[in-house]
């Protein structure tokens, strides 16, 4: 089952599901629409049964790995302009209670919803998916959004003229395989995020974006899990500010991070890109204690091993990695905070 199709697949059950569980009637009106900014596109348009009121929805396929941060940040650009509705194929009480917190409504294909448009008022949780339900369906996901191939991805939004180079010169920029190269080309082209030309070495890529979003979006599970080498913590939360990191061998990523590109955000968890052999003396260094799988720190340090080669810095000035990677732990963490500087961000480095 392709994309689109496993999309309008979860859109009009969480359709039916709603009306069987509220009463409350949702009519499609539109269909991919292309948002204001002409920069990304909207999975629909929906309209309240018997009222004027609209909401642009965002369809996503939650399964274990989809990001609440990412979901939120996703809605919340919407709400710009239009007021947002998450539409997927399961909610949990716990990100339904984080979703209405922020003010994201939703709803999902086993009945749960969130939607405030006065007077029309639906909370339901509590739902749970039955074996039937599209929750217990495998979705086949591009190989350019496999491990490798978001190191590819990540080279060419970091330099898009690296996307006309050999396959040879990708490959060890992005510290992959040589076979690699080629499928993950083809499968961006398959997507869409691609543009062959007729001659040779005239890619370019398209639906930027859109592709920021897909990148950020895999992240947190596809590549930076793979690459964290602990949580950590200590008795001071200020630990970061008496730190000179580079003699360290190391860089800040995260909210420390995006304090150095914004000078808006005041840091309280950090993130650290530090190769494995230099972690034991950066831990005596800072004197920074690992965390238990029992222990919930009021403030943590995640160290994540650099899944690219060459420099690590973005500019040579800063002590951070490059601002899409600051942007993507940002939205991470889900916090209205967090996300907020991550848009600054965005809109300032990685437009």
């Amino acid at each position: 089952m392709d994309r689109l199709i496993t999309e309008q697949e979860i859109l009009i059950r969480a359709i039916a599901a709603i009306e069987r569980e509220a009463g409350l009637r949702l009519e499609v009106v539109d269909r991919e629409v292309l948002m204001p900014d002409g920069r990304r596109r909207i999975d629909a348009i929906v309209q309240l049964n018997g009222t004027d009121k609209r909401l642009v929805v965002e369809v996503k396929k939650w399964a274990s790995h989809a990001h609440l941060g990412s979901m939120i940040n996703q809605l919340l650009s919407m709400a710009e302009s239009h007021e947002g509705l998450l539409v997927t194929d399961y909610i949990n009480s716990n990100r339904a209670e984080a979703l209405k917190h922020q003010g994201i409504q939703f709803i999902d294909t086993v009945g749960n919803a969130y939607i405030n448009q006065p007077p029309v008022f639906v909370y339901i949780t509590g739902n749970k998916p039955t074996a039937n339900s599209l929750v217990n369906k495998q979705e086949k996901t591009g190989r350019a959004f496999s491990p490798s191939g978001m190191r590819v991805v990540f080279a060419f939004l970091k330099d898009q003229g690296l996307i006309n180079a050999p396959y040879r010169t990708i490959a060890k920029t992005a510290k992959v395989a040589l076979g690699t190269v080629g499928w993950v080309l083809h499968d961006l082209t398959a997507q869409g995020f691609l543009l062959e030309g007729i001659k040779k070495r005239q890619r370019k890529l398209s639906n930027v974006d859109r592709l920021i979003d897909k990148w950020v979006e895999a992240y947190p599970h596809q590549l930076k899990a793979k690459q964290r080498l602990g949580v950590f913590t200590g008795n001071n939360p200020q630990w970061w500010k008496s730190v000179n990191i580079k003699p360290l061998h190391a860089l800040w990523a995260g909210e420390v991070a995006a304090a150095q590109y914004t000078q808006y955000l005041n840091p309280k968890n950090a993130v650290v890109y530090i190769d494995r052999a230099d972690v034991s003396s950066f831990l005596q260094s800072t004197r920074l204690k690992a965390v238990n799988a029992h222990q919930q720190p009021d403030w943590r340090v995640d160290l994540v091993e650099p899944f690219w080669t060459g420099t690590m810095q973005s500019i040579q000035s800063m002590d951070s990695v490059h601002p899409l990677i600051v942007y993507a732990d940002l939205i991470e963490s889900g916090d209205a905070r967090n996300i907020d500087t991550a848009n600054r961000i965005r809109e300032k480095y990685l437009r």
